[in-house]
C-alpha cells in the first residue's frame, strides 16, 4: 500500500494530468470518498446524537443531508467509473453536496458564534448573527420530506450552534468546513481531469 502510494505521488510529480485523469478512473478513489462521508454521518449519528445525547439542529440535518449526496454520487462513481453520463452526474452531485454543504456549515458556525455570544461580552444581534433563527420543521431541496421518512436521521430537535463540544479548539461547525474544504481541494483536480479527458477524447 505504501509502495503504491510512492508510486502515484512520483507519477503524480511526473505526469501530473496524466495521473489524475487516470485516477478519477479508478473507483479507489471514490470509494475513499464514499468512506469518509459514512464514517461523518456515522459519527454524527452514533458518537454525537447516541453517545453524547446531542440533538441535531436545522443546519445539522442539512450538513447530513450535503454529505448523503456526496456519499451517493461516490457509489455511482463506485459502480461505473469509467462511464461518461455517470461520472457526469456523479461529479455534479458531488459538487452540489460539497457547496450545499459548506454553505451550511458556515451558517452554522455564525450560529454557534451567536449562540456563545454572551460569553464574550456581546449581545445576539452585536455578534452579527441575531437574524439566524432555528427551525424545526426543516426544508429540504425539492421538497423531499426527509424529516418524517427518516426521522432519526433528519429529523431537528436541538438547537444551531448551542453546543459546547470542542475538539483542539475548534467545534463541530468549524471541524465541517475543514471537512468540506478537503472535499473541494480533493474534487477540484479530478474534476479538471475528468473535463480535460473527456474533451480530448471527442477530437
Amino acid at each position: 500500500m505504501i509502495n503504491k502510494l510512492k508510486q502515484w505521488f512520483a507519477d503524480l510529480k511526473a505526469y501530473p494530468l496524466l495521473t489524475l485523469e487516470a485516477t478519477q478512473e479508478s473507483r479507489t478513489v471514490w470509494a475513499i470518498m464514499a468512506g469518509v462521508c459514512v464514517f461523518m454521518l456515522g459519527s454524527a449519528m452514533g458518537f454525537f446524537q447516541v453517545y453524547l445525547e446531542m440533538d441535531p439542529c436545522e443546519n445539522c440535518v442539512y450538513i447530513r443531508f450535503s454529505q448523503f449526496c456526496i456519499l451517493i454520487a461516490g457509489v455511482m462513481m463506485i459502480i461505473s467509473p469509467k462511464n461518461k453520463v455517470v461520472k457526469a452526474l456523479g461529479i455534479a452531485l458531488a459538487w452540489y453536496g460539497i457547496v450545499y454543504g459548506m454553505d451550511k456549515a458556515i451558517i452554522l458556525s455564525g450560529q454557534h458564534v451567536a449562540s456563545h455570544a454572551a460569553d464574550s461580552g456581546l449581545d445576539l444581534f452585536q455578534s452579527g448573527q441575531g437574524a439566524n433563527a432555528c427551525s424545526l420543521e426543516p426544508t429540504f431541496p425539492l421538497g423531499l420530506p426527509l424529516h418524517e421518512w427518516l426521522p432519526f436521521e433528519f429529523a431537528p430537535s436541538g438547537i444551531c450552534g448551542e453546543d459546547d463540544w470542542t475538539f483542539f479548539g475548534l467545534n463541530m461547525a468549524q471541524y465541517c468546513i475543514i471537512s468540506y474544504t478537503v472535499f473541494i481541494a480533493c474534487a477540484l483536480p479530478l474534476t479538471v481531469a475528468f473535463i480535460t479527458k473527456t474533451l480530448r477524447e471527442r477530437k
